[in-house]
């Protein structure tokens, strides 16, 4: 059985969501990964991923005939929406095959009144994403991130699966990955992803500037919107088969997400890829972290504290083998509910009933 996968966007970081549903779905299925392209390029971390038709994001009405275009381009059986938005879902059910919905976030958090390019011309803007919300229950199964969408949404829990064969711990990659980052001997603290302004970066940069242990904060993934800022090393968004390799150079790995409408319900994909590789994790108590770093997997500190956050990062600093530790822990869990081998089965079973 094919089952076609269409992102939102394959220019920005909404394609990782559609990679992952897709390595999920290879397991048991032929995949097909299509979608539109509203900036100048795919997703610069995805640009090895193979994609199938890829069609030209614009505003309306020149973008109905690249939707019709992308639909005609439909093979699969069953089709797969990434994102409430017209150019994924819209686009599934003018296919006219049975659709599964992904919601990973609040898509109208994103999308604030009066801003131009989510203006009504706009695929991705406030009316046209209420439109494709108000549409749901046109698909014929909900998939969702987090348990905060869940409660919205309903629909079957599918956090970010990591390949936990592929993304390790790698203890003997740590002198090279240092050396590529461009850090000595110092601890590195590292903040994984687009720095958005719900990410917590300037969190982050405040509370390694608290510690008592001296530390440098790595920031890996920066775009050219993205300030300097003392004592922080800025580094370009990286390929995704390079992310063990990076993560080997952390001592620990800082997710300081904060409570807003955007981040209140979004599972920040980092921090399972920190668990993945066994890396000691300090997150703040947003959407479902606490819950998955709970029994002694990552600390856990409010969000927007960085005095709580330096503390936290200190005590993981102080003791290497506890933080090893936190760090097995941490990747049991990953394997045993986020991981591709974990999770491949309960997409399959949802495919398999809309069939």
């Amino acid at each position: 059985m094919l089952v076609t996968v269409v992102s939102s966007d394959v220019s920005e970081n909404a394609l990782n969501r559609a990679i992952l549903l897709s390595e999920l779905l290879a397991r048991n299925f032929d995949v097909q990964l299509v979608g539109s392209r509203f900036g100048r390029d795919v997703w610069e971390p995805a640009r090895g991923h193979p994609l199938g038709e890829v069609v030209p994001g614009s505003w309306f009405p020149r973008y109905a005939a690249s939707m019709a275009r992308l639909a005609r381009h439909i093979r699969g059986e069953v089709v797969y929406a990434v994102k409430p938005l017209v150019s994924s879902y819209g686009t599934a059910l003018l296919a006219r095959r049975p659709v599964i919905l992904d919601i990973d976030d609040d898509e109208l958090a994103f999308r604030p009144p009066g801003h131009p390019r989510y203006s009504f011309g706009h695929p991705h803007g406030r009316a046209w994403t209420r439109l494709a919300l108000a549409l749901r229950s046109r698909a014929a199964a909900i998939t969702v991130a987090t348990s905060v969408l869940r409660q919205r949404f309903g629909g079957t829990l599918v956090p970010h699966a990591r390949d936990t064969r592929r993304l390790r711990p790698m203890p003997e990659a740590r002198g090279a990955a240092r050396e590529a980052l461009g850090v000595g001997e110092e601890p590195v603290v590292m903040f994984l992803g687009t720095p958005r302004p719900h990410k917590g970066l300037d969190d982050a940069a405040a509370a390694v500037r608290l510690m008592h242990r001296k530390a440098t904060l790595v920031v890996i993934g920066t775009d050219a919107d993205t300030p300097s800022m003392e004592s922080v090393v800025l580094r370009p968004p990286f390929p995704l088969e390079q992310l063990g390799f990076l993560l080997a150079a952390a001592d620990a790995v800082v997710v300081p997400q904060r409570r807003t409408a955007a981040g209140a319900v979004q599972l920040p994909a980092k921090l399972l890829d920190a668990m993945a590789a066994a890396r000691p994790v300090v997150a703040t108590d947003v959407a479902d972290n606490a819950a998955i770093l709970a029994e002694g997997r990552g600390r856990i500190v409010p969000p927007s504290d960085p005095p709580a956050l330096a503390r936290a990062l200190d005590a993981i600093l102080e003791d290497p083998a506890a933080a090893a530790a936190m760090g097995a822990r941490a990747r049991a869990w990953c394997e045993q509910h986020a991981s591709v081998d974990a999770l491949a089965g309960v997409v399959a079973d949802i495919v398999r009933g809309v069939v």
